[in-house]
């Protein structure tokens, strides 16, 4: 979650280092795995391929309409998710091997929807952060604050900025931020990965700060955001327990998580051939017991 200290110009800033960490933890997966990708064996050395290539698509986009602001989209999902980890590479080393284009335009169409209709999420989304708060009106800071971060962080940093850059000519009401106060507020259970780029860890301490009855519940070194009932038993058991009864871990002084769970697990591209389930069985079998289990309660 976002920390309800920075709402919105500097938690997007936040983002935009956290985003730069999760694509090298990425990188330096691939590079373990160069015998399949053979794009590199090291992190960095796969990291200089990636932006090797975004400048070449500078000069000449892939297919015509790969250029490098649809390559950064494409990988981006790699540091929300380790979910499809193995297909981002394959689209990179189908790339880089065969100048295979197409697939890359698939991954890009699967999570960027077009056609009539499809920038009605977007709209929404500029809707809520735009009318929040003001966002500030002068360019300058734009450009030196995105520029500053983009020196030690360029994966993300002006992908991210002009994504959000109509909040700047915004034209609406605009509130303010709210104080959070979850003093009286009934049990909460929090669920937050150490390394989620997209709603980074410190904000989760901060919410827990502020709702004395929160737990938090944390997926050590997880990269993953939004990982909860994904197949880990330490975080789903919480979970069914939790919305069965009611019943919340015991909450731990101090600042800080107060469960511990492995993070959603890295993918082996090894065993991808082998990793389809039978019926009645994973994540899905899993979700199916927790809905009988709260049914019967």
């Amino acid at each position: 979650m976002s920390t309800p200290r920075k709402v919105w110009y500097e938690a997007n800033l936040d983002q935009d280092v956290a985003f730069d960490r999760n694509i090298k933890i990425y990188f330096d997966w691939i590079a373990r795995n160069d015998a399949v990708y053979h794009l590199g064996t090291t992190g960095r050395a796969v990291e200089r391929l990636f932006y090797a290539q975004q400048l070449k698509l500078l000069k000449k986009p892939a297919g015509g309409i790969i250029g490098p602001d649809e390559w950064s989209d494409i990988f981006l999902q790699a540091g929300y998710y380790v979910f499809g980890w193995e297909e981002v590479a394959q689209a990179f080393a189908g790339w880089v091997h065969d100048g295979d284009w197409q697939t890359l335009k698939e991954l890009y169409d699967a999570s960027n929807a077009q056609g009539p209709g499809a920038d009605n999420g977007f709209a929404i989304y500029l809707g809520v952060q735009c009318t929040d708060v003001q966002w500030p009106t002068n360019w300058n800071r734009w450009r030196a604050d995105n520029w500053r971060i983009f020196a030690k962080a360029p994966f993300e940093t002006w992908g991210n900025a002009w994504f959000n850059a109509p909040c700047i000519w915004w034209d609406g009401q605009v509130g303010k931020p709210v104080t959070v106060d979850g003093s009286k507020a009934g049990g909460v259970l929090l669920i937050n990965e150490t390394l989620d780029a997209a709603t980074p860890y410190p904000g989760a301490l901060e919410v827990r700060s502020r709702f004395p009855s929160a737990v938090l519940v944390e997926g050590v070194g997880g990269t993953t955001h939004s990982g909860s009932l994904s197949g880990v038993a330490c975080v789903d058991d919480t979970i069914a327990t939790y919305l069965a009864t009611g019943e919340l871990p015991k909450r731990l002084s101090g600042r800080r998580s107060d469960v511990q769970c492995d993070p959603l697990p890295q993918p082996d591209p090894a065993a991808i051939a082998t990793r389809s389930a039978p019926s009645g069985t994973g994540v899905d079998a899993d979700r199916r017991e927790l809905q009988k289990l709260i049914g019967s309660r």
